[in-house]
């Protein structure tokens, strides 16, 4: 994907920038990660009906 766009930026005279791979990650991974360090403090699944709130800093979570 990155090659592809650099190639029709190239193309078109435009200048590429994207960040390194390492700061663009899939935030699921990021759920997951902190998912998995809830349980291993012990803290218990929530409900399937537990309503979402994207705006909700991590740092409001406590195990």
């Amino acid at each position: 994907l990155r090659a592809m766009a650099q190639q029709r930026c190239d193309d078109a005279g435009i200048e590429l920038r994207v960040p390194r791979p390492g700061l663009c990650t899939d935030n699921g991974a990021m759920v997951a990660a902190l998912g998995a360090q809830m349980v291993l403090k012990g803290r218990n699944a929530s409900r399937l009906d537990l309503p979402a709130d994207s705006s909700m800093p991590v740092t409001r979570i406590s195990a």
